[in-house]
């Protein structure tokens, strides 16, 4: 049975925007979705504690978010749209990347456990067909598809409840992308997990979501449900057009 894992209370991106109330539930798949600069980027930043809202309040698992530590201490999974300005250190090492914002989990006592992180990264390697020469390797190496699923193993690996996905299919190909689609299914039905997309990709959108609210001017004005979605239904929406699988703005 689903549970309720985020709750946001009319929360205002900007001074004098309308507020927003949301929930987020277990085993969903909820996508972002407006024309550029319409508020989505800082709502889903929000949610991930980079972002301080003007009013309101979000709370994952009764955690109440104000910061990016508040957000790990909620086990919040975030990857950025931009990896080589954002995620990835290109000097370093495949292994180097994977560890990195994970060395809680694979250290004792001030020792690195090296060992338990490599039998992690490899069984990643194996669930999202990542491929490298080595693991040692220097992640700029690879092709921008599999640096993506690094960072994702990176994520992943946390045990995160919530993952917020900020343009995650960006600049990769076709049969990167269809594999990423394929494990963002499985975390969510196997897990539990909750699962919330930004994509400037309507057809992903459209493709991965149950369903989908859609930013003006710093606030929600549409909400669509998975029956019926199309491209039609979304480009209406974004352009402030009425529709009849359109809601407007809870408040």
């Amino acid at each position: 049975m689903a549970e309720t894992l985020i709750t946001i209370e009319r929360l205002s991106l900007r001074k004098n925007s309308i507020p927003i109330s949301e929930t987020i539930n277990t085993g969903e798949i909820l996508g972002l979705a407006g024309l550029d600069g319409q508020g989505q980027s800082q709502f889903l930043e929000s949610l991930a504690g980079l972002y301080r809202p003007a009013k309101g309040q979000i709370t994952i698992g009764g955690q109440a978010i104000k910061s990016l530590k508040d957000a790990a201490q909620a086990r919040v999974g975030y990857m950025p749209s931009d990896r080589k300005k954002n995620g990835i250190f290109p000097g370093l090492s495949v292994e180097d990347n994977f560890l990195l914002g994970n060395l809680g989990r694979f250290s004792r006592w001030g020792w690195l456990k090296r060992r338990d992180a490599r039998h992690a990264l490899e069984a990643f390697r194996n669930e999202l067909s990542i491929v490298w020469a080595h693991r040692q390797s220097p992640i700029s190496q690879l092709s921008g598809g599999n640096q993506q699923k690094v960072l994702l193993a990176r994520a992943m690996a946390r045990d995160p409840k919530i993952m917020l996905l900020n343009d995650p299919t960006r600049g990769v190909d076709i049969r990167t992308r269809q594999t990423l689609y394929g494990y963002f299914r499985q975390a969510v039905a196997a897990q539990g997990m909750a699962l919330v997309i930004l994509s400037t990709e309507l057809d992903e959108v459209i493709e991965l979501c149950d369903r989908v609210i859609v930013f003006r001017d710093f606030g929600v004005s549409a909400r669509l449900s998975r029956q019926g979605l199309s491209t039609d239904h979304l480009m209406a929406a974004m352009f402030g057009q009425d529709h009849g699988n359109r809601q407007g703005s809870r408040s």
